[in-house]
């Protein structure tokens, strides 16, 4: 049986004359490979090596079960922009990959369409490329809250875990207790009652209440998002307002562990001798917010003077957890565990934890990382007890000046 065949279109263009035959047929080998025909167009290039001019009047009958499919040649047509728009892009967002990836599909496309030259030149062009461009793509935490709320909320993805804070049995006791509650939520409500999401910490700074938020959303892996206290109030009367409902808004659409660092200054006593209008009126708002949430958010307010708040404040809240100064034995464990590969003994520990009585688990940790860059300026990979201990006098000296002195009556 005959396969009926039908006449492939060559425009007039590539047959310009018989002076100029070899660019006619590379012509003419292009625009086979713009319309699906590479295996005939490798015949023109085989012609054009044998040195065998392609007739002026050349039609290729191509049986029509093999046509290319409708719309392939439109396809091709439009695939050197495409790439074009995605170099562009490529480079507009500095995207180093997608630009050398971009690059060498342009060089392949040159290729196809015959231009074995400029498609060479353009690989060259990568090759020489640094190595270092060749980075990937900017990584975008989805968790950084974005639109109105940005310029109040800071947010994103944690690593702390509960192995990376010191605390008390107690209150390391009941944070994991709430870690464990909001991770069996559904068990919880099948019961009937929902796990505890309204957490107070409190304590003198410096003690891990910031840091314990960033546990809980690492424990949970949930974004921690921070509430800017600075930019959360407003000149504008009732604006203050208006923020923190929208922030309780965000709360069920993003689910994460929202942190209201310095809570004081939102929650501060009404009634007081030199409070004014606005600052009871956002206590009152707060009170309201609370009482509505229905979210699975979680919500820690850190103070380092509870004796501030309103009292209705304590009362909303489903856990209130006192952080105290570090000990000596939470010192040394502090010490144990962000100096275990640097050659301190257990006995020299000791000694340094007893030196340090009075201080924070902030103040250790600033003591212990500038006791480190003093060993590597030295061109030491040990630390000594003398760098430890020298470094923290300093610490002290700086807490000792930072507080306000006591004046007599």
């Amino acid at each position: 049986m005959t396969v009926p065949s039908i006449p492939v279109q060559i425009s007039a263009e590539a047959h310009s004359s018989a002076g100029a035959s070899r660019k006619a047929s590379t012509r003419l080998a292009v625009e086979l490979h713009l319309q699906g025909l590479p295996h005939h167009a490798k015949a023109i290039h085989r012609c054009q090596r044998q040195r065998t001019p392609a007739p002026l009047d050349w039609v290729i009958m191509l049986p029509v079960a093999s046509m290319p499919p409708p719309g392939v040649v439109s396809m091709a047509k439009s695939l050197r922009a495409d790439l074009l728009k995605r170099l562009v892009a490529a480079h507009a967002e500095g995207d180093q990959e997608a630009f050398r990836k971009a690059a060498l599909q342009v060089a392949s496309a040159e290729s196809m369409a015959g231009h074995l030259r400029i498609a060479e030149q353009i690989r060259e062009i990568v090759a020489r490329l640094q190595p270092s461009a060749a980075t990937s793509p900017k990584l975008v935490d989805i968790a950084q809250p974005r639109g109105p709320l940005a310029d109040i909320l800071d947010g994103g993805h944690r690593d702390e875990r509960l192995r990376d804070i010191v605390l008390t049995a107690t209150a390391r006791s009941e944070l994991e207790q709430v870690i464990l509650e909001n991770r069996s939520r559904p068990r919880l409500e099948s019961f009937g009652v929902a796990p505890r999401r309204l957490l107070l910490f409190h304590g003198p700074p410096g003690c891990g209440k910031t840091l314990a938020a960033s546990v809980m959303a690492g424990e949970l892996r949930l974004p921690l998002i921070t509430v800017r206290v600075d930019a959360l109030f407003s000149r504008f009367l009732g604006a203050t307002a208006l923020h923190l409902r929208a922030i309780f808004a965000e709360m069920p659409r993003r689910p994460g562990v929202y942190l209201f660092d310095e809570f004081d200054a939102v929650a501060k006593a009404r009634g007081h001798g030199h409070d004014v209008g606005e600052m009871q009126r956002i206590v009152t708002s707060f009170l309201q917010l609370l009482d509505s949430d229905r979210s699975h958010s979680v919500l820690i307010a850190a103070t380092n003077h509870s004796e501030l708040l309103d009292r209705a404040m304590f009362r909303r809240f489903d856990l209130i957890l006192h952080f105290e100064r570090p000990t000596q034995a939470g010192i040394k464990k502090l010490l144990s565990y962000r100096l275990a590969t640097f050659g301190l003994s257990g006995g020299a520990l000791e000694r340094v934890a007893r030196q340090s009585k009075g201080l924070s688990y902030a103040d250790v940790v600033r003591g212990s990382d500038d006791a480190i860059r003093a060993m590597a300026l030295a061109d030491r990979s040990l630390l000594t007890e003398t760098d430890l201990l020298t470094a923290l006098k300093r610490v002290r000296s700086r807490s000792n000046h930072a507080r306000p002195k006591k004046t007599r009556a």
